[in-house]
């Protein structure tokens, strides 16, 4: 490997280990240039490198990298782009719900429970990120700030829905549990799509 660059940021290749992309690429995010941050592209020998199976970066051998360039993202930066693109990410959750509301309604709960496992892990993953945002952001953490106050009070419900979503599926009441997702889950959702762009004006 002949040349390595972080941000534009020559870095000496003796430095870091690694026989194969996927051990130079976490030895690097161990560096001090990478404190803090996150991968946002990675080019290998100029040209862009996206892993399509994982672990795929193992059977890249470091004797055929000449060059290696990364850039990379704060995690301010991150945290501000989720809130930025939350609210599409939160109707695109919305519509699947609506699909899987009237798959439960025709009687195929078998199908809707598979689409349901899905969204359900999107929205976990989004609530992951929501936490670990206002985390880095260092806002709507509490105390006595009223709008914190809303938000925890607004997730503390988000999670009885759930709870109680969860509840009627292990009851196998696909009727009320569609009722739920439509007239609970549905509202909670895009009470958080109003939120998420009032977090970004306060992570600024």
């Amino acid at each position: 490997m002949e040349t390595l660059t972080v941000d534009g940021q020559n870095l000496a290749t003796s430095d870091i280990v690694g026989a194969n992309l996927e051990e130079i690429l976490l030895n690097l995010m161990e560096h001090p240039s990478t404190t803090g941050r996150i991968i946002k592209r990675i080019f290998v020998n100029g040209e862009p490198y996206v892993e399509e199976v994982p672990h795929a970066a193992l059977e890249v051998e470091r004797t055929n990298i000449t060059s290696l360039n990364l850039d990379t993202l704060t995690l301010e930066d991150v945290g501000l782009n989720f809130l930025k693109t939350g609210p599409a990410y939160l109707e695109t959750l919305l519509e699947a719900l609506g699909k899987i509301v009237e798959t439960f309604r025709l009687g195929d709960e078998k199908e809707a429970n598979e689409y349901f496992l899905n969204f359900l892990e999107a929205l976990h993953l989004l609530m992951t990120l929501l936490e670990q945002t206002r985390y880095v952001l260092g806002i709507w953490q509490g105390g006595d700030d009223e709008q914190a106050s809303s938000l925890n009070q607004y997730l503390e419900s988000l999670a009885e829905v759930l709870g109680s979503i969860l509840d009627l599926q292990e009851q196998k009441d696909w009727i009320y549990l569609a009722d739920v997702l439509e007239y609970e889950l549905q509202d909670s959702l895009r009470r958080l799509a109003a939120i998420l762009p009032t977090l970004c004006q306060r992570g600024h």
